[in-house]
């Protein structure tokens, strides 16, 4: 049996990172599941894996899927043929997985299911743009699972926010970068979950939006003062600290922003940490390392940076996603969506846009 995919080309022209060919549909693993897929996202590191050489040509592109379950490994509970789903996996790696592609093999680690009697299987999102709606289209649903996946290791894991509303209640979150796919999920998950008040950064034009989704106080990130101004409303209770953007300045601006609590507790996407920023002694102050990508229990390097896998991650990243997660799926909206035409060669474009920098506080989407 075979499959169309959009493979790593092994040109770097504008335009041409990805070609569409047929390749074959190995047999999933007792431990996998197969989806027809329906729609698909682009995410930054797609491009990124393709331009800075971690995928080999060949490699199937793309990282973000929706679709509907065609197959279920002896091994997998839960997941029942014909189930709406989205999924992530580690793309842009391998010929055998990797989410541009006709049938998806996936682990169920990563894979969201979605109550079919709220979605619109037969709703088609024309090209073009679309502001924020729940999770029940089949674009919309594949625009959420890499930032789900996310926000599950950074809240349950390197944040370890408390499940217990009452405690959460006079506590701030900064979340630097709320306008970004993964920030609009994180702030809506750190208010239906978790109860804590949220303040986040973006360009003034995403204020409304943002509040919104629930954030309690947004600040202007290229405002000079934005920093003093964050601190000064968080009168000393800023205990965690998410950056999204994860740019040592950006890190820097959330460890400045945050002082004046006991004690603290960063969470960046790329592996910073203390000593990727200026610091100042006697602060008391934890740095998590959140990579989706552990979620699917192998440890990842990225360059120089290894990202451990540990038995305590995968614990507490399960706990959240098995038994925590679904019960606020129905709830969840997407970022704004800018839908392109359907078809795999659509791959290019997507990954152009996001190359090119031209894409902000929205998700670029597109159907089979």
């Amino acid at each position: 049996m075979s499959r169309k995919a959009a493979v790593i080309s092994g040109s770097l022209e504008e335009g041409k990172l990805a070609e569409v060919v047929t390749i074959p549909l190995p047999a999933i693993k007792p431990t996998e599941i197969l989806v027809k897929s329906v729609a698909f996202a682009v995410n930054p590191t797609d491009w990124k894996h393709i331009v800075y050489g971690l995928g080999a040509k060949g490699s199937i592109v793309g990282s973000d899927v929706s679709g509907i379950v065609e197959e279920v490994g002896s091994e997998v509970k839960d997941f029942a043929k014909g189930d709406i789903v989205s999924a992530f996996i580690h793309g842009n790696i391998s010929d055998r997985t990797g989410n541009y592609t006709e049938y998806a093999i996936l682990d169920p680690a990563t894979v969201v299911k979605y109550d079919s009697s709220k979605f619109d299987v037969k709703k088609v999102l024309s090209v073009g743009k679309h502001e924020s709606s729940y999770l029940n289209t089949f674009e919309s649903a594949a625009s959420v699972t890499l930032g789900l996946v996310t926000v599950a290791i950074s809240f349950s894991h390197s944040l370890k926010l408390d499940l217990n509303k009452e405690n959460n209640k006079d506590k701030y979150l900064l979340i630097w970068g709320g306008a970004t796919a993964t920030g609009v999920l994180a702030i809506q998950l750190a208010k239906l979950i978790f109860g804590i008040k949220v303040i986040t950064t973006s360009s003034p034009k995403n204020f409304d939006f943002l509040k919104s989704l629930g954030a309690d106080l947004t600040f202007d990130y290229n405002d000079s003062e934005v920093v003093s101004k964050i601190k000064a409303a968080g009168s000393g209770k800023i205990e965690y600290g998410l950056d999204t953007i994860a740019f040592p300045e950006t890190f820097q601006s959330v460890y400045d922003a945050t002082e004046g609590a006991e004690f603290v507790k960063l969470d960046t996407l790329l592996g910073l940490d203390g000593n990727s920023i200026t610091t100042k002694a006697g602060r008391k102050v934890s740095y998590g390392t959140t990579l989706a990508y552990t979620a699917l229990g192998k440890d990842v390097t990225l360059g120089t940076k290894t990202t451990k896998a540990t038995p305590e991650l995968l614990k507490d990243y399960k706990e959240f996603w098995t038994n925590v997660l679904p019960k606020y799926i129905g709830e969840l909206k997407s970022s704004n969506l800018k839908v392109l035409e359907a078809g795999l060669e659509s791959s290019n474009e997507a990954l152009e846009l996001l190359r090119q920098n031209k894409v902000s506080g929205e998700k670029v989407v597109f159907r089979y």
